[in-house]
């Protein structure tokens, strides 16, 4: 019998790889996207329309709720954006506190009841100096939790760990991905801004692939 997997899918570049390499590996998908009340819902939209082209089942959880408990964040908050690259201190203004704990619990909920072996996300290398909650020792301790918190033993995976944006982009060319139908800007205008952390390490990933990225930018890139 195929094997059921819930993909936390954000409708970025990382999490629309892991999606198609689940798929793949020959698992039946369930997609989860959190709309927690990030400045823009691009990345949102863009994992509804993949979803629907591929008959994937998805869901888009409201948590907005929970935003007084999950303030702070240049990502929810009126606070600027940060530019440059990710391992600069400035870019820990990105931190949603307890984005990632929150968000797998919610997602192993989701995946007892739809009778999912496992929850993949998408936490990278690239991901670690910045985000505590990407870091090899969070996700090896979610994953004991998870496994023991109900009755159905839930795995914790992020098949990415030991991968930076790269050699994500690297897999999801082998896939034949079109990475037109992702968002990755922090911002949420028509053009992606091409200064912030996330537009910086996307668009490395595509120079170091040697392709050009098929979204279009504010500035030159």
């Amino acid at each position: 019998m195929t094997e059921t997997v819930v993909v936390i899918y954000s409708g970025g570049m990382d999490s629309f790889t892991l999606l198609h390499l689940a798929r793949a590996r020959g698992y039946k998908v369930h997609a989860l996207s959190f709309d927690y009340g990030q400045r823009h819902v691009r990345e949102l939209e863009c994992a509804r329309q993949v979803c629907e082209e591929l008959s994937v089942p998805h869901k888009v959880i409201d948590i907005r709720a929970l935003s007084e408990v999950m303030a702070g964040s240049a990502l929810t908050d009126a606070v600027d954006v940060p530019e440059g690259h990710y391992e600069e201190d400035n870019m820990k203004a990105t931190v949603v506190p307890n984005r990632n704990m929150i968000l797998l619990s919610l997602a192993t909920g989701y995946a007892v009841t739809a009778g999912a072996v496992a929850v993949w996300y998408g936490a990278h290398g690239g991901d670690h100096a910045i985000y505590p909650d990407c870091r090899p020792e969070f996700v090896e301790k979610m994953d004991a939790v998870c496994q023991v918190a109900n009755y159905e033993p839930v795995k914790i995976e992020a098949p990415f760990m030991g991968s930076d944006k790269g050699a994500i982009l690297a897999e999801g060319l082998k896939l034949g991905l079109d990475y037109g139908k992702t968002w990755t800007c922090y911002n949420g205008r028509d053009r992606a801004c091409g200064v912030c952390g996330s537009c910086v390490e996307r668009l490395e990933a595509f120079a170091a692939n040697g392709v050009s990225d098929p979204l279009r930018y504010e500035v030159e890139t």
